[in-house]
């Protein structure tokens, strides 16, 4: 069984995933208060009829996402992985984005976008999207319209809340597909093929993904 997590957002999304069963439950949260996740994950299990012992691994989004809210993430799953000795499985935000766009649409590549600030974002090229992992053809970036404007967009769909910032060029891409944040049941689904595939890290080894300032310039065809 893995317990999954995602505080990238304003809310504390956990689930559960065993053999491909999956039950999850959305918590409204000030992230900020940092002292209510763990509750909330030990309300969660005892409501599901689960506890820390049923626990096998441990999931998380990985980012870009809220700061606060992934130093959070970080500090409640190695806390828990270093005391329950378990493995850590940490998702990368946008494949997870990535995924679900891939499976709504039945796509398998997909540009995905998230806003950063003012009028950048970040952005990854994922393919094999209708499948189990998505996989990242290069570094994520930070982008803007500009820089991606010198890309060949024809064969990807973009997904992604900083699909906006593209008002202009979305005509020149595949297609739209309305998925804006990462969701519980494709992170748990990811995380359950990446247990499986023994990508897994150590408590210690579990951090946030940071996306740096660089843009890779190289042309998708």
């Amino acid at each position: 069984m893995i317990l999954g997590l995602d505080t990238t957002g304003r809310d504390l999304k956990l689930g559960l995933i065993t053999s491909g069963e999956i039950r999850s439950r959305l918590f409204s949260n000030d992230l900020r208060h940092s002292r209510q996740i763990l509750p909330q994950i030990l309300q969660f299990l005892e409501e599901e009829g689960e506890d820390l012992k049923s626990i096998q691994a441990l999931a998380f989004s990985q980012g870009p996402g809220s700061f606060t809210g992934l130093r959070i993430a970080v500090g409640v799953v190695q806390g828990l992985a270093y005391g329950l000795a378990l493995p850590v499985i940490p998702v990368p935000t946008m494949a997870i984005v990535a995924r679900a766009a891939g499976q709504q649409a039945r796509v398998a590549r997909v540009l995905v976008l998230l806003h950063a600030r003012e009028d950048e974002f970040y952005g990854a090229f994922y393919e094999d999207c209708d499948g189990l992992i998505p996989s990242l053809t290069a570094k994520p970036s930070v982008y803007t319209a500009l820089m991606l404007s010198q890309q060949d967009l024809t064969s990807w769909s973009l997904a992604g809340d900083g699909v906006f910032l593209l008002e202009g060029q979305r005509h020149l891409t595949q297609a739209v597909i309305d998925v804006v944040a990462p969701d519980i049941r494709n992170l748990l689904q990811i995380a359950d093929a990446m247990l499986a595939a023994g990508q897994v890290v150590t408590a210690l080894d579990a951090a946030p993904l940071y996306v740096r300032e660089t843009v890779a310039q190289k042309s998708r065809q």
